[in-house]
């Protein structure tokens, strides 16, 4: 049952990383952003502009998600299990945090 339920949850991290990878590797879809930001007067932050630009690299995180995973399925080690979803939560994040940053979404 443990490893059923880690295996729900680093396929949705994974699948979370992969859509939002996917949607900025569309020209269009960073332009809008860059637009709906320009909109409201709000900067896009350097961390946010250093994604955007390197979005084509990010690809190696949801491949390395899935490698560590089955890793630690086939270890059936708590270090690696967790080590995993760690990095699988942590690269969520850092992907979606470019795009939803308080800074991105208030003005100050």
């Amino acid at each position: 049952m443990k490893k059923l339920i880690f295996g729900i949850s680093i396929l949705f991290f994974i699948a979370a990383q992969s859509y939002f990878i996917y949607g900025l590797l569309q020209p269009e879809t960073a332009e809008s952003f860059r637009q709906l930001w320009a909109s409201f007067g709000v900067k896009q932050t350097a961390y946010s502009t250093f994604v955007f630009r390197t979005i084509q690299w990010w690809v190696a995180l949801p491949i390395l998600c899935l490698g560590l995973a089955v890793f630690a399925l086939l270890r059936s080690s708590k270090l690696f299990l967790f080590i995993t979803i760690l990095i699988g939560f942590v690269g969520t994040v850092a992907l979606y945090w470019s795009v939803y940053a308080p800074a991105l979404l208030v003005q100050p």
